[in-house]
């Protein structure tokens, strides 16, 4: 009871905060108050509770399309014949009892708004207690009997549900368990690419630029032009005959680092190429900038604008990039899961569409898009205190 009088408390006061800061935005309350005003009218901060807000109503509108979707798919007795192994073996009466009785335990009856508002109870933010769903077995002559195990209850902030129809030592498992567990593989992988991408691309676009149509411009523009044409699984050879050809494991296996290297340098020697050629163009752009031609006529050599100038505003895209980079990362890249045999992010979204584990796919998306706001926020926070050209100020 402690836990959600806590839980309950917060959310309240966060609610609470989140209408006064409005409230003293708007010159309200307080409009005579200076340091209140200096305060909760910060435009940083209404920037960013009015962000998080315009994000929480896509995530709304992305869980309302998905969860339709999904039922629609559901629809009729093809989700039941999937999950009873007797199906084929049951008579019609006992077919249609024990797929109503699926269908409530999986949260599906016959008004679908109803159960669309009781997914937005799931995944509010508020302390709920979830148990596991298990499959008991045959116990009664051909009937199988589904219920909820209270054997295993926890306390969740999201309740994204329990792993049901997946397979493979999954059935059973609670959804946010299961993702993060999934995530971490990923992150563990696209953690590498993001440093890769970063410390090569980023280099190889200042030089490119400052080469401009010179011999190594040229090199890196054929290089971005081969990546942009050549099939990522393309890749995949090429690492395996590298490492093969030099003793490095080319199988991924989960308890051995040294095989992340492939798939983590073929997503980052990819991702590179978009980095470099996105710094090229932003380099491009400041050398034609006024402050350039300021500095050029002030009779200051190249290399000085260069470095002391025009790498300092090349910062601003280098930082804001970083969060977006990570957040690939965490969620992974399913084509690369897929050549590389990974049991990551990527190959559980696709897992779960195939065995039309709902649950599964929802948390996916819901967990996604958390993490999406996150990191998009952090990115314009730290844009805007590292170029102080930015504003969030609507004066």
């Amino acid at each position: 009871m402690g836990i959600y009088l806590i839980g309950y408390t917060l959310i309240a006061l966060a609610l609470l905060f989140v209408v006064f800061v409005q409230l003293v935005s708007r010159r309200l309350i307080f409009k005579n108050n200076i340091r209140i005003q200096q305060i909760f009218a910060h435009p940083l901060l209404t920037y960013s509770i009015g962000r998080i807000g315009s994000a929480l109503i896509s995530i709304l509108l992305a869980v309302t399309a998905t969860f339709f979707l999904i039922r629609v798919k559901s629809e009729g007795f093809m989700i039941c014949k999937q999950a009873i192994g007797t199906w084929d073996k049951l008579g019609e009466s006992l077919r249609e009892m024990q797929c109503i009785a699926l269908k409530e335990r999986l949260g599906i009856t016959e008004n679908w708004f109803v159960d669309l508002f009781t997914y937005y109870y799931k995944i509010l933010p508020f302390p709920k207690t979830v148990c596991q769903m298990t499959d008991i077995g045959t116990i009664v002559g051909s009937e199988t009997i589904y219920t909820v195990s209270n054997q295993n209850c926890r306390n969740f902030i999201l309740d994204l549900g329990t792993v049901f129809f997946l397979g493979g030592g999954n059935n059973g498992k609670f959804v946010l368990d299961l993702i993060s567990e999934k995530m971490v593989i990923s992150f563990r992988i696209g953690i590498i690419a993001v440093i890769v991408e970063l410390l090569l691309g980023y280099p190889m676009g200042i030089m490119m630029a400052k080469n401009k149509d010179g011999v190594f411009d040229k090199i890196g523009k054929t290089y971005i032009i081969t990546i942009d044409a050549i099939p990522g699984v393309a890749y995949y050879y090429i690492w395996m005959a590298l490492f093969a050809g030099i003793g490095l494991p080319t199988i991924y296996q989960a308890d051995n680092p040294l095989t992340f290297l492939a798939p983590a340098l073929t997503m980052g020697f990819t991702g590179m190429a978009g980095i470099a050629l996105w710094v090229r163009r932003f380099m491009l752009d400041e050398f034609n900038s006024d402050y350039v031609k300021f500095a050029r006529a002030k009779g200051l050599s190249e290399n000085r604008i260069m470095y002391t100038h025009i790498l300092r505003n090349a910062i601003v895209p280098l930082v804001r990039s970083i969060p977006a980079a990570i957040l690939g990362a965490l969620l992974g890249t399913f084509y690369i899961e897929k050549i590389y045999g990974i049991d990551g992010i990527g190959g559980l979204l696709v897992t779960s569409e195939a065995s039309n584990d709902y649950f599964v796919l929802q948390g996916i998306i819901v967990v996604s898009a958390l993490i999406s706001i996150v990191a998009y926020l952090a990115g314009d926070i730290v844009t805007a205190i590292v170029d102080p050209r930015i504003s969030f100020s609507k004066e």
